[in-house]
C-alpha cells in the first residue's frame, strides 16, 4: 500500500460497533428464543419446568452483543422467567426460586463475558491501527510522496536489505521539465512526473526497484549483471519517449536523457550511481532522448 492510499484508511472506533446487526442477535433473537422456549412449555407441561433453559439465552446474547445489550437481554430474560412463573406457577416455589436465581447468575456471567470480549476485541483494533500507522511512517520514510516510489533512503536500504553486489544503475532525467511547468503549472508538472514514475514501475521486473532522485531525475536499479542490463535500460527509455504522456493540459511529449553504470565487485554502489549521474549529464549535453553508458561501463 503505498503513503497515499494509507493516509486515506478510515479506521472504526470499537464504540461504533453497536450496529442494527448487533441489536438483531443480541436483543431480538434472544426474546424470540425466550417467546419459543416459554411457549413450549406452556404447551407441553409441566408448567416452568423448562425455565431452566433460559439461562442459555444471555449468553447468547454475549457472543454478539455489547455489555448493554446483554444486561438488557439478560433483564428481559428475569423478568420474562418471573411473569411466566407467576401466571403458570407449578407450586413448587423454591424450585423457581432457584430457577430464577440460576438465570441470575447466569445474566452476570454474560455480561461480564461481554466486557471481556469487547475489551479484547478493541485491544486487537487499537493493535491493528497501530501496525497500520507503523507500516505508513515506514512507507513515508522510503517511499515519494508526490509519486509513490522509493526515495533514495528507500533505495539505499531496499539494495543493503537485499545484499546487493551486482546489478545495473541507471539515471534518468526529464528533458526541458521546467518549461513543462513553466508552460502547464506546477500542477501539471506533477502529474506528468507520476506519470512518468508509473511507466517506470510497470516497465522493469518485481527484483528491479525505480526511485525519485530529486525533482525530475529518477533511479532505476535492474537486478541483472550490466552486459543483460545495458539493453534494457536502452528499452526502457526508448519505451517511455514512445508516446506521449497523458495530463489534463493535454498530451505532452516525453523526453529522457540517461547515464547508465555497472555494479559489480569493483564498483560499488556510490561509485556506480556518480558514473551514471556523469553519463546522463553527458547524454543531456549530447541532445535529448540520449542515454549513454558510463566510464568503466
Amino acid at each position: 500500500m503505498s503513503p497515499t492510499a494509507l493516509r486515506h484508511t478510515r479506521y472504526v472506533s470499537p464504540r461504533r460497533s453497536a450496529s442494527a446487526g448487533s441489536w438483531w442477535l443480541s436483543v431480538v433473537v434472544p426474546c424470540l428464543l425466550i417467546a419459543l422456549i416459554l411457549g413450549a412449555d406452556s404447551i407441553e407441561g409441566p408448567k416452568t419446568a423448562y425455565i431452566g433453559v433460559l439461562t442459555a439465552v444471555p449468553l447468547f446474547a454475549a457472543i454478539f452483543g455489547t455489555p448493554l445489550m446483554t444486561a438488557i437481554t439478560s433483564v428481559i430474560t428475569w423478568l420474562s422467567a418471573l411473569t411466566f412463573g407467576l401466571i403458570a406457577s407449578d407450586g413448587n416455589v423454591p424450585a423457581q426460586t432457584v430457577r430464577l436465581t440460576i438465570i441470575a447468575i447466569a445474566g452476570v456471567i454474560a455480561i461480564s463475558a461481554s466486557y471481556v470480549r469487547q475489551k479484547r476485541e478493541a485491544q486487537f483494533q487499537q493493535a491493528q491501527r497501530a501496525a497500520a500507522e507503523t507500516e505508513f511512517l515506514r512507507l513515508q520514510a522510503s517511499h515519494d510522496d508526490l509519486t509513490g516510489v522509493l526515495n533514495r533512503r528507500g533505495l539505499f536500504d531496499r539494495l543493503a536489505a537485499d545484499d546487493v553486489t551486482e546489478g545495473t544503475i541507471v539515471v534518468l532525467d526529464c528533458d526541458d521539465f521546467k518549461e513543462v511547468n513553466d508552460t502547464y503549472g506546477h500542477l501539471v508538472g506533477d502529474e506528468f512526473l507520476q506519470g512518468i514514475a508509473g511507466r517506470l514501475s510497470g516497465s522493469i521486473s518485481r527484483d528491479d526497484c525505480v526511485a525519485r532522485w530529486g525533482g525530475d531525475e529518477f533511479l532505476i536499479f535492474l537486478k541483472v549483471p550490466y552486459d543483460q542490463g545495458a539493453p534494457v535500460a536502452d528499452r526502457v527509455v526508448a519505451e517511455l519517449m514512445s508516446r506521449p504522456m497523458k495530463t489534463e493540459a493535454g498530451l505532452i511529449p516525453v523526453s529522457l536523457s540517461a547515464g547508465a553504470a555497472p555494479l559489480s565487485s569493483t564498483m560499488k554502489l556510490d561509485q556506480a550511481i556518480a558514473v551514471a549521474d556523469k553519463a546522463m549529464y553527458a547524454a543531456k549535453a549530447t541532445g535529448s532522448g540520449t542515454i549513454v553508458r558510463g566510464a568503466g561501463a
